[in-house]
């Protein structure tokens, strides 16, 4: 079997395995494998991998603490709608993840709208994570492409480490997701 073959029917199984519950999902896989180990090994890598996306695309963890709690812990980015950072006026926020917060922002001197990403304060004495944060940021400017957000810059201002990208407007990906699948072309 070609590799495209076999992805194809990695996927196959997969797609039909997520539209049964458990206990049904095991028995088809036992069924849908049929003694493929590595097509069962596959597929349950596969499902285990959407469901920690799932539980991602649902929201942060920080979503379950006070806003005094995140900031008392250093978890917060220090931003704020309304505030300053450079030439960026912070206008909302739009999420936050285990590596730093998003807020929509205002250019003040190109006239644009732009998203923020910034680390949180309690990474800013971490060596090491502000240099993977700094490593993300190079490695978007390297990729162009129409389906992958512009980089614009990667500040530090006021002891905040910030990626300025372009901000798309439109649906979440959690959103999109939670519609149903989205299917390989899309």
């Amino acid at each position: 079997m070609t590799d495209a073959a076999r992805w194809a029917r990695v996927t196959a199984v997969f797609h039909e395995a997520l539209e049964r519950e458990e206990p049904a999902r095991a028995a088809f896989l036992d069924l849908a494998c049929a003694g493929d180990g590595l097509l069962r090994a596959e597929v349950e890598s596969l499902l285990a991998s959407h469901q920690v996306a799932g539980r991602f695309a649902e929201g942060s963890p920080l979503d379950a603490l006070p806003l005094s709690a995140v900031e008392a812990l250093g978890l917060h980015s220090g931003l704020a709608p309304g505030s300053q950072l450079g030439s960026y006026t912070i206008v909302a926020p739009l999420g936050a993840g285990g590596m730093g917060e998003v807020y929509r922002a205002r250019d003040t001197r190109l006239g644009r709208d732009v998203a923020i990403k910034a680390l949180p304060q309690h990474f800013v004495t971490d060596s090491d994570r502000v240099a993977r944060f700094e490593r993300e940021g190079q490695l978007l400017a390297a990729l162009n492409h129409p389906n992958i957000a512009a980089i614009y810059g990667l500040e530090e201002s006021n002891g905040s480490h910030v990626l300025v990208l372009e901000f798309v407007e439109g649906e979440s990906l959690a959103a999109r997701i939670a519609r149903g699948r989205i299917g390989l072309a899309e």
